[in-house]
């Protein structure tokens, strides 16, 4: 079976490919961003380049291709929303079904529209298994009790956050929450909420109770904790089996180093 998928920016599309190819299987990359990584090309068996915003052409390529399957991965923006003009007359007519215009309620359409044409989406932790923490500390830098009390207020207050679909990151100390995640992206928030405080500072990433992650499975990685140490930040606590962590090795010796603890909860 020929697997798709659709990706967007950052180190998780390409990941995702080689952990396909690793199985037997041959891999079509539809890329839907212009900063897609450049080794996509040749891991792939087929290789597109489409604009996010082309639904129907994305389906028809895959259809064409007799691809089975598909995950949709990456960083993928928003902007497009405000620029109609990048938008194909089935996206814009799948936008205009919608009761807002939230990333679950716009991704829920997506995969009804994909599927209704005979493409099944797919979990995106099926393939990524590996890239799940145990849970824990995993760094030899230990959080202070004050630091564990803000881990478990940050914890609620960003799975409260993401039930609402505003975002899934916050950043607290000492309980006074000093930021939230809106449509801008988790290092941006680490970065404003770092500025309010002295160093210190909590940061909870956190998913829905009923997380899509066939769309989106919260990521952090190596350049997480350059954005923590930009920021003077001294805790990332993510959710056990419900976020990725990219290149864990790296991830965990560069937060210890920096006096970092990274915690699975």
């Amino acid at each position: 079976m020929k697997i798709g998928v659709i990706a967007g920016s950052g180190n998780l599309p390409v990941i995702l490919t080689q952990q396909i190819k690793s199985t037997g299987k041959q891999v079509l990359v539809i890329s839907i961003t212009k900063d897609a990584n450049e080794s996509l090309k040749t891991l792939s068996s087929e290789f597109y380049e489409l604009g996010v915003g082309q639904i129907k052409k994305i389906i028809n390529t895959l259809l064409e291709s007799e691809v089975g399957e598909i995950s949709i991965i990456g960083k993928i923006s928003k902007d497009v929303l405000f620029n109609p003009l990048h938008l194909d007359t089935k996206a814009i007519m799948i936008l205009c079904k919608l009761k807002d215009r939230s990333d679950a309620s716009i991704f829920s359409a997506v995969a009804e529209e994909i599927e209704s044409s005979g493409i099944k989406l797919i979990d995106q932790r099926t393939y990524l298994g590996s890239l799940l923490p145990e849970k824990g500390i995993l760094t030899k830098y230990k959080p202070s009790k004050s630091q564990l009390r803000d881990v478990e207020y940050g914890m609620s207050l960003a799975r409260n956050v993401s039930e609402l679909g505003i975002g899934q990151t916050v950043v607290v100390k000492e309980k006074i929450i000093l930021a939230v995640e809106a449509i801008e992206s988790t290092d941006e928030t680490i970065r404003r909420g770092g500025k309010y405080c002295n160093g210190g500072a909590v940061i909870a990433k956190a998913s829905k109770s009923d997380q899509d992650f066939r769309f989106d499975v919260p990521t952090v990685g190596p350049d997480t904790i350059d954005v923590l140490i930009e920021s003077r930040a001294s805790v990332l606590a993510i959710e056990y089996g419900r976020a990725f962590l990219i290149n864990p090795e790296l991830t965990i010796r560069k937060a210890d180093e920096a006096k970092i603890a990274l915690i699975v909860v």
